[in-house]
């Protein structure tokens, strides 16, 4: 992996020395989950619509955990609002699962959801967009879109975050590309205050992306580096998509907020990490490269897995830290 000279790459804690992670990831692999995105577009897609036909799908959630309001955007969509208290705080997050545009939502998400609130002292706004199995991924971007200018109904943008895991942290960084096309048509859409983007992905474009996607491939227990190239299609669905959505690392980030990528150095999407960092400088925008050693896809929000916690934690504390302090400065390097 080449980054600049001048990219922010730091150090991410790390589960290495947890021996009940060495065992959990051994077990994951046994599973053999790499294996459900392997395959033409047809035979993935049947894959995702069984194991989405279970349990993923959008349920209100019943329980006294929180106060929980359902969002119907473009008629048809859902996006939960979770509120620890009753009424709003002044403080929110948009937080957008990940599943490749194809999973959808499992039921621990919301429970995630609430423990981010909980720890950031925010409330968290959940949508359920419209995955690739019938729509094309701009539909995806524009939905989002809409829950967070709904949310500028009542929050100020510096006062939200964006915050994304796996291709839900790849269509926070598109809404970016997307306010900036809105604003130079004549819009006047601000930005949020903080972007937090979890293992995004990209489609890979140039060659030094598809060299290191490959060989990253050999050590990643969950996403497999020919799902990248089928991901094109599947986004897609037949239609015209800008390129520019679809190689999300290669974006349009004028204007950005100060953004913080969290990757695992074992897992393949870390193939995008340099091209991430070279947009945010071409674009005059900030950002910083949090890397766990030997980590795998996601890892930095799986709490509940033994060795994972310190990394939930550490953005937890970034999230908190941004809403007491407003402060847009960049972390002091610390080069891995």
């Amino acid at each position: 992996m080449r980054f600049d000279e001048h990219d922010k790459v730091v150090k991410a804690p790390n589960g290495l020395n947890n021996p009940l992670y060495k065992l959990t990831k051994a077990v994951v692999k046994a599973a053999k989950i790499k294996n459900s995105l392997i395959g033409a577009k047809e035979e993935v897609l049947e894959k995702a619509a069984k194991m989405n036909a279970k349990n993923r799908h959008f349920i209100m959630p019943t329980d006294n955990k929180a106060h929980y309001t359902d969002h119907l955007i473009q008629g048809q969509y859902n996006c939960v609002e979770i509120n620890i208290e009753k009424t709003r705080r002044k403080n929110a997050i948009l937080f957008v699962f990940g599943g490749g545009m194809i999973l959808g939502s499992d039921k621990g998400d919301i429970g995630l959801s609430r423990k981010i609130a909980e720890k950031t002292g925010s409330d968290v706004w959940f949508p359920y967009y419209p995955l690739c199995h019938e729509h094309d991924m701009l539909e995806n971007v524009q939905m989002i879109f809409e829950c967070y200018e709904k949310m500028l109904t009542f929050y100020k943008p510096e006062n939200i975050v964006f915050l994304g895991f796996s291709s839900g942290g790849a269509l926070i960084l598109d809404l970016i590309t997307y306010i900036n096309e809105l604003n130079d048509s004549g819009r006047n859409i601000p930005m949020p205050g903080l972007l937090i983007p979890i293992s995004p992905g990209s489609v890979p474009v140039t060659e030094a992306e598809k060299t290191a996607i490959k060989a990253l491939d050999k050590r990643d227990i969950m996403i497999p580096a020919e799902y990248m190239y089928t991901a094109r299609e599947i986004m897609c669905h037949g239609r015209d998509i800008p390129e520019i959505y679809l190689a999300t690392a290669h974006g349009d980030f004028r204007n950005a907020p100060i953004t913080h990528f969290y990757y695992g150095s074992a897992e393949t999407l870390y193939a995008f990490a340099p091209s991430y960092a070279e947009s945010f400088r071409n674009a005059g925008a900030k950002c910083v490269i949090h890397v766990g050693k030997g980590m795998h896809h996601c890892y930095a929000l799986q709490y509940f897995i033994p060795g994972c916690k310190p990394a939930f934690d550490e953005i937890m504390g970034l999230i908190d830290h941004y809403f007491k302090h407003k402060k847009r400065s960049v972390i002091n390097e610390c080069k891995l």
